[in-house]
């Protein structure tokens, strides 16, 4: 029974939260607080080839605790909502 209801609850967290896509790439800019222009490799999971510019709306707190700055290699995660994409987390590659 709890196995049930665990499986319930996962199947409804995803309902209502969209699926999160992880993106790599290089930073290029931060033209306000809220804001990540990213050069982003080929993304198979959104079928996207690797593209000059993708704007990435931020919680500016997500980005000033990972410490990233622009021209580093940079993995994130992504979600689409409302026709825009947001950060979920972003770290510095090696």
């Amino acid at each position: 029974m709890l196995l049930l209801i665990g499986f319930g609850v996962g199947i409804w967290g995803t309902l209502l939260r969209p699926a999160a896509y992880e993106v790599r790439g290089t930073l290029v800019a931060r033209p306000a607080a809220n804001l990540l222009l990213v050069q982003h490799d080929a993304i198979p999971a959104l079928s996207m080839r690797p593209m000059e510019l993708m704007a990435i709306f931020a919680d500016p707190a997500v980005v000033d605790r990972a410490g990233v700055a622009p021209g580093r290699r940079v993995r994130l995660a992504v979600r689409s909502r409302d026709d825009q994409l947001t950060l979920v987390w972003i770290e510095t590659l090696p």
